[in-house]
């Protein structure tokens, strides 16, 4: 039962989207509201080299997110993305294929500049291609694989293509390893596959072989991937002496996965439900996109205070509630104060929300008075990261609107 909802899960999370032109002509999407992401990838800001943009491919057009909980649309390109990758060799570097809006295929789409502007690459049978999957060599970035319907390989920096050998069945993700431009792996639903010959032959990179969501290869450090029910790993290449990185995903897995190239052990992911999570330690721990601007050791620290000072005496000890387990209790004042941690609701609501409800108050409890006379914003921001650095890997990939979407799933 659990495969074959899995299975139907990320059927959907993966399927081909469709451009949707009235939805392309808003400016901005709120990010909890995107369902399903289809490539993410870091890139230097043009204006400021040593800051980074995190780009999303959607049925929207290419996105960029923000930690405020909002997703712009990225004037110019209006293509319902199917994929997207960063460059090997040059930050600034992006890639992506889709459908246009009249439905034709893009073929391989570059900016060189950051995602500024964009020009097609590819002159023969590719530019009529939307590819699913893309993954530039680091060991030769002129070698790039892609999927379509079958595995392809241009060694012109995607002017051309060629067929090249087999795929693997049911391959949701692809990736060129950094050190040798014939080695490519695909994560498939039997595991993770490796082939050192540019695909003609395939043989298993992982001995488990429980359905592999996404490989990812980070230059001149390693080799990532997401194996459902073990959780994410890592090795070196060549040798691939694995070992498990993160464990606590529960019933979520990675669908995407990228690193910033200047420092290799911040990772950026989105998740089945089409939340954006993000490592700064190599996958060992996970926070939520959204806030993480806010969401330092001196804020989450300065939460935890405001907590102590202004919210522990109803919410408990660590957030656990007023009642424990008992949701609906009541006193003379209406519900009595929730959990803050995984047991109740907190995490149904997005940090804009939670920050609306500190400031203005609860009509579900008068004794849950505003603070924005009391609580500075800095103050209530910090106290929001606080609660969220209590939340598991799943609360904070259900977060706000996509909880909906969560329980569906289950």
């Amino acid at each position: 039962m659990r495969s074959t909802l899995f299975c139907s899960v990320l059927a959907v999370g993966l399927m081909v989207p469709v451009f949707s032109g009235s939805a392309a002509r808003a400016q901005a999407i709120a990010t909890d509201a995107i369902a399903a992401i289809n490539g993410i990838a870091v890139a230097a800001d043009p204006a400021a080299p040593d800051r980074l943009q995190l780009y999303l491919a959607t049925q929207y057009g290419l996105l960029r997110a923000t930690p405020d909980g909002v997703s712009t649309i990225m004037p110019g390109v209006e293509v319902g993305l199917t994929a997207l990758v960063s460059g090997a060799a040059d930050p600034r570097t992006l890639y992506f294929s889709g459908f246009a809006a009249d439905g034709k295929p893009v073929g391989l789409m570059a900016s060189a500049d950051g995602g500024t502007s964009w020009a097609a690459l590819s002159q023969d049978a590719g530019a009529a291609t939307a590819f699913r999957a893309i993954s530039v060599s680091a060991a030769d970035p002129q070698v790039i694989y892609a999927i379509a319907d079958a595995l392809a390989v241009s060694r012109d920096g995607g002017q051309s293509w060629q067929a090249s050998g087999t795929l693997p069945e049911q391959v949701f993700s692809l990736a060129a390893s950094g050190m040798d431009s014939n080695t490519v792996y695909a994560a498939t639903m039997t595991g993770l596959k490796q082939s050192r010959d540019a695909g003609a032959s395939w043989q298993a990179a992982y001995p488990d072989p429980s359905p592999t969501t996404v490989v990812q290869a980070v230059p001149g450090h390693g080799l990532y991937a997401f194996v459902y029910g073990v959780g994410l790993i890592f090795a070196q290449e060549p040798g691939l002496e694995w070992q498990i990185v993160g464990r606590d995903f529960a019933d979520r897995y990675l669908v995407n996965l990228t690193a910033d190239a200047a420092n290799p052990a911040r990772l950026f992911a989105s998740v089945d439900t089409g939340a954006i999570l993000t490592s700064a330690d190599g996958g060992k721990s996970w926070g939520s996109f959204e806030g993480s601007n806010l969401a330092t050791p001196e804020n989450i620290a300065a939460g935890q205070q405001v907590f102590v000072e202004k919210c522990q005496q109803c919410h408990g000890v660590n957030g656990i509630g007023e009642a424990p387990g008992d949701p609906e209790a009541k006193d003379e004042f209406g519900f009595k104060a929730p959990a803050l941690n995984d047991d109740a609701h907190a995490w149904h609501h997005s940090d804009q929300n939670l920050v609306s409800f500190i400031q203005e108050g609860s009509p579900r409890n008068t004794r849950m008075v505003p603070f924005k006379e009391t609580l500075s914003q800095d103050q209530i921001e910090s106290l929001v990261a606080y609660l969220k650095s209590r939340w598991s890997f799943r609360s904070l990939a259900c977060q706000g609107g996509r909880h909906m979407r969560c329980m569906a799933m289950q």
